[in-house]
């Protein structure tokens, strides 16, 4: 899974690292995705999908 985030629109709210703490970090008040490499855990990625859901700009893609 490849996380983007598109540092425009991010709002620096920190509502991803507080879901998704394994994927995301924050870095000069943006949000940045923690690369994940090919065996992340089913878990992991639903936290990650329940973090794209709450960002409340939607600055968070994923792709497979």
């Amino acid at each position: 899974m490849k996380i983007t985030v598109d540092s425009g629109n991010c709002i620096g709210c920190g509502v991803c690292v507080d879901i998704a703490e394994k994927s995301f970090e924050m870095k000069d008040g943006k949000s940045q995705p923690i690369e994940l490499d090919s065996s992340t855990s089913p878990e992991i990625e639903e936290t990650v999908k329940m973090a794209v859901e709450c960002c409340p700009v939607q600055a968070i893609a994923t792709q497979s």
